[in-house]
């Protein structure tokens, strides 16, 4: 099953919200999508997939 986790983050926090999704999920890791808003602040979304998950 494909999950979704999502998390607001600032630019400088970014790189480490994605290695720490990449650590935690590892290959069972689908994609990451981050979308600015109007403030700056960015949604990262993290997909993954829970029965490959380590």
């Amino acid at each position: 099953m494909e999950l979704t986790v999502r998390r607001k983050a600032f630019l400088e926090e970014l790189p480490d919200l994605v290695r720490k999704a990449v650590e935690e999920h590892g290959t069972a890791l689908k994609g990451i999508e981050v979308k600015e808003d109007e403030k700056g602040c960015y949604t990262v979304m993290i997909i993954y997939d829970s029965e490959l998950r380590p």
